[in-house]
């Protein structure tokens, strides 16, 4: 069994780089049912990239939504950004800028998902990704893809866009054995890879 020391050691190693550019954000380019991937700074981002393939850019995944007052946000859900005494790990629905801000994101990617353009079956979707904010649905830290009433980050993106007939995984999975989880689980890159996906920014 490998000790503590080592395993820090490892998730350094697997670390995203800490850039501190500024970040011009293409709102013009935007729309509703994009794909918003970062990597994050923390320990938990590091684990994700640990599990995931050698070319694994990101640890977290969320969907960009034009809020009704204009406001460009992102729908995602996370542990270990609570936000208020009682808060717990859940959906949110923060400005994008946020989303990517230089705490939480050291590397992001912004994606259209190329074969969803129904404005109705997006605007259906938006509703639905704020409802599950709404509802405060948990994080799902068992990343138990048969159990819809918690969710973890790329859970919630899959089923969203799977419930109009769109499988971002296309029956990708990767087996994962580490503490408590023992199943196969659907990871970041499961979603970047899917085959209509077209990158118009990243940083």
């Amino acid at each position: 069994m490998k000790s503590w020391s080592v395993i820090l050691v490892l998730l350094a190693l697997a670390a995203c780089s800490q850039s501190q550019e500024p970040r011009n954000f293409p709102y013009d380019q935007m729309r509703t049912g994009d794909l918003a991937f970062r990597c994050g700074r923390g320990v938990l981002s590091r684990g994700v990239i640990m599990v995931e393939s050698r070319k694994a850019q990101y640890s977290h995944c969320g969907v960009v939504i034009r809020d009704t007052n204009g406001v460009w946000k992102v729908a995602h859900s996370v542990p270990a950004e609570r936000e208020f005494d009682g808060d717990f790990d859940r959906v949110k629905f923060e400005p994008i800028e946020q989303f990517f801000s230089h705490k939480w994101a050291a590397r992001g990617r912004l994606v259209h998902v190329g074969d969803l353009t129904d404005s109705v079956k997006l605007a259906a979707m938006a509703d639905e990704a704020r409802k599950a904010f709404r509802d405060s649905v948990r994080f799902d830290h068992d990343y138990n893809l048969e159990d819809s009433t918690e969710l973890y980050c790329t859970e919630y993106v899959w089923m969203l866009y799977k419930h109009y007939g769109v499988d971002l995984s296309e029956g990708r999975r990767r087996h994962v054995n580490v503490m408590k989880i023992h199943d196969e689980v659907l990871l970041p890159e499961h979603v970047l890879e899917y085959k209509d996906n077209i990158t118009y920014y990243q940083f």
